[in-house]
This record gives C-alpha cells, structure tokens and sequence, in this order.
C-alpha cells in the first residue's frame, strides 16, 4: 500500500522564500493513504496520525478505534536536545517490547525516529517532546476480542522543548504519596492510565505536581516518573520488580549511569514512605522533566526544601552526558 507522508516537512517560511510543503511517497503497510497536504502550522505543536501532519484542532480518528474504546495502545515520549534523542534506542526497544507484550503488530518501531524528525523539521525546532501512540486499530462493531486483521492507527504529537543550555539546574517540584491502585504489569507501557490520573488528581488538590505511588507499604514509582532518594553519598531508587514491576524508565538509567560516574553509592532497594520524607535528598526522572529536585512531601519540607548538592551533581553529570551524546547502560 501505498501512501503520502512528509520526509521533510516544512511549514511556510516567515521570510522570503518557499512556501511549499515537501512531500515524498513511502510505502507504509500500518497507514492508511493520506491524501490531505496541511497547512503551515504557526502555533506550538503538530499533531501525525496514519502519515498525515495536522493542526492539533484539525487531528482527528475514529470513536471506534480501539485505543479510544479500550486503551488498547502502547506510547512512547521521548526528549530531544539539538535534534538528538535522549535515549532513543532504549525507548525504541522498549516500545518493541512494549508491543509485543500486547501482540499489536503492523508497526515497525524504528519507524518511530522517522516520525520524530518529519515533526522536528516541521516544528523548525531541534528542541522538542515527541510523544507517539499506537493503538491496536479501528474495529466495527466493537467488541472486546480483537480482529485479527486489524490495521494499527499511529499517533504523534510533537511540540518544541527547552534547550540543554536552559537547563542550568533540576527544576523543583512537591509531590504526595498516594496508594498505587493500577494494574500488575507496569513495565509495559500501555495507555490504561485512569489510576495515574486520579493520584495525580489528588497530588494537584494537595498543591504538588507529582504523586509518589505507594503499594504494600513501599514506594514504586511517580504516576510519570521514577523516584530516587538520597542519604549522605547514598542514591537509593525502588527495584524494578518488587513489590509488582515498574517502569524501567530511560532517564532512571541515565541517573543511575551519571550517579556511578560519580562515585556514589547505589541502592535499588525498598523504599518506604517515611525513608522518603526523612530523605537528605529526594528527585525523580522523567523524559518529560528529565531530573527534578522534590523539595516538599505532603506539604512538609525535605531538609531546607532547597536542591541538596547530591541531586545538583546528579543532575549536571546528566546534562553533560546529554550534550555528550553517551551511551545508556542497557537495562535488564
């Protein structure tokens, strides 16, 4: 099958100068033809379903695609920093993971950094988020159990990002400890995020940007990030597989990587709410935040709620294997 897609996709200059958008043919078995060429976007983000680049108001797919109707779909979000990815072989292969955990197939996860630039260069931007979904597909009538022919529907939102050089020190946030109510397998990432939205509903009422989430009297993980404490010279972050396994996120890896190149000591342990509040030191990772200092748990100070310099090493030994372009320890 074949289908119109952007390979270099520019909006309309400002300037004196082309005012054509470039488009080449690519065959795509996983994308419906797209025969619509889109206006230049002027606004801050672009929206890619099925090969198609929209105005996030135009962005448009069927009520009765899976991903709407089941959250039948796995995402990905990645960072990028003069148009390099952080990290992006991992979320690739985690996205491949990711995929064949569900069994939804027709899409080729290296596909992923094609998408990522056709946003990049039609954002004129090398600094951006690129978050990608791919949903199982659209099914007529539906019904829990899928076709087995079903076409998967690929979605992308690309919007412009801070640079590297902005980020001079973590951003500060609070946060809350709320019960870790979700399903078993939280290492896969797949769209059924109703629980990450009530806690982080409950985190907003109490004035803090993040919920800490807690089951069987230990801490797991952010409802979008990963958690790590400090004591003294020791970084402790939960293990990925007790109490029930996490997220094994790119950016926890990049800190754990940064904190060994340091010298410090590393503790994937348990963690229980209190060692957090009592923590020297506490921060969590994120592709979106990439490193951010907590400075306040359930409304109370950690320490002087000031960035601890642990954190602050952390968090400049990662930018500087950032703008190096270092490899990331692969996970197991």
């Amino acid at each position: 099958m074949q289908m119109l897609r952007s390979s270099a996709v520019r909006p309309r200059s400002t300037a004196a100068g082309s005012n054509r958008w470039i488009w080449q043919e690519r065959r795509r078995s996983w994308a419906r033809p797209a025969s619509v060429t889109p206006e230049a976007y002027t606004g801050l983000m672009l929206v890619w379903i099925n090969g198609t680049i929209s105005q996030p108001e135009d962005a448009r797919i069927s009520v009765f695609d899976r991903g709407f109707m089941y959250g039948d779909s796995v995402y990905e979000a990645v960072r990028f920093f003069d148009g390099v990815g952080v990290g992006m072989d991992q979320h690739v292969q985690r996205l491949r993971r990711s995929l064949a955990y569900t069994k939804i197939t027709g899409f080729k996860p290296d596909d992923y950094r094609i998408i990522c630039r056709s946003l990049m260069e039609s954002l004129q931007t090398e600094d951006a988020m690129v978050y990608l979904q791919v949903t199982r597909g659209v099914q007529i009538p539906r019904r829990h159990c899928p076709d087995s022919n079903l076409t998967p529907s690929v979605i992308a939102v690309g919007s412009p990002a801070a640079s590297l050089e902005s980020m001079t020190q973590p951003m500060q946030i609070s946060v809350t400890v709320e019960p870790d109510l979700r399903r078993m397998h939280c290492d896969v990432k797949a769209t059924n995020l109703l629980e990450n939205v009530l806690a982080t509903m409950a985190a907003e009422q109490m004035q803090a940007q993040e919920p800490i989430l807690q089951l069987d009297g230990v801490l797991t993980e952010g409802s979008s990030s990963n958690i790590f404490v400090v004591q003294g010279t020791t970084v402790r972050t939960p293990q990925l597989n007790h109490p029930r396994p996490i997220l094994p996120g790119i950016n926890r890896q990049l800190a754990l990587d940064a904190a060994q190149a340091l010298g410090l000591r590393i503790e994937e342990t348990s963690i229980s709410a209190k060692e957090l509040r009592d923590a020297d030191e506490a921060f969590i990772t994120s592709s979106s935040r990439v490193l951010a200092s907590i400075q306040a748990v359930d409304g109370r100070s950690i320490r002087s709620g000031s960035i601890g310099a642990v954190t602050l090493q952390i968090h400049d030994e990662l930018v500087r294997r950032i703008r190096a372009g270092s490899s990331i320890t692969p996970q197991t």
